[in-house]
């Protein structure tokens, strides 16, 4: 279900070898504070990954904003998971972070993520033409964005 919206991922990024590779890069962009990871687990499966959240491109000073990125697994995807994953994203940026605007951009045929970060308070404020390549071909993706009350 993801395939459509993300990079194919090669074989190799699933074995356990490039997952320690790739958690230790995780907890190096923690450590700085620019980048923190977080896999998201049901409560009743709690070894269970279901998704993913993500606050990236952490900055302060005058612009003091980040992007809120989340998976949700596709046999998961429908339940409200997404839903609060963005949510909980989005607190993690203003309350712990103490962000003044968090970002997140969309592919315009996404219409079930759209609508959970307007559920989340995001609004529309931009259109990016050909702004990822996503399995070889450059995507338009539509710019959202909350500011902190």
């Amino acid at each position: 279900m993801l395939e459509r919206y993300e990079e194919r991922r090669p074989e190799e990024f699933f074995c356990p070898e490039f997952q320690k590779i790739w958690l230790d890069i995780q907890r190096e962009n923690a450590r700085k504070g620019e980048w923190y990871s977080y896999y998201l687990f049901e409560k009743r499966k709690p070894h269970t990954v279901i998704g993913t959240l993500s606050l990236s491109r952490i900055q302060y000073g005058n612009l003091c904003s980040g992007v809120l990125g989340y998976r949700i697994g596709g046999e998961r995807q429908g339940e409200g998971f997404g839903t609060e994953a963005a949510k909980e994203g989005t607190r993690i940026g203003f309350e712990e972070l103490s962000l003044h605007r968090m970002e997140a951009d969309v592919m315009t045929e996404n219409r079930a993520s759209l609508r959970i970060l307007e559920k989340c308070g995001y609004k529309k404020e931009g259109y990016f033409r050909e702004y990822f390549r996503i399995n070889g071909k450059w995507e338009d993706h539509i710019h959202m964005a909350a500011i902190r009350a």
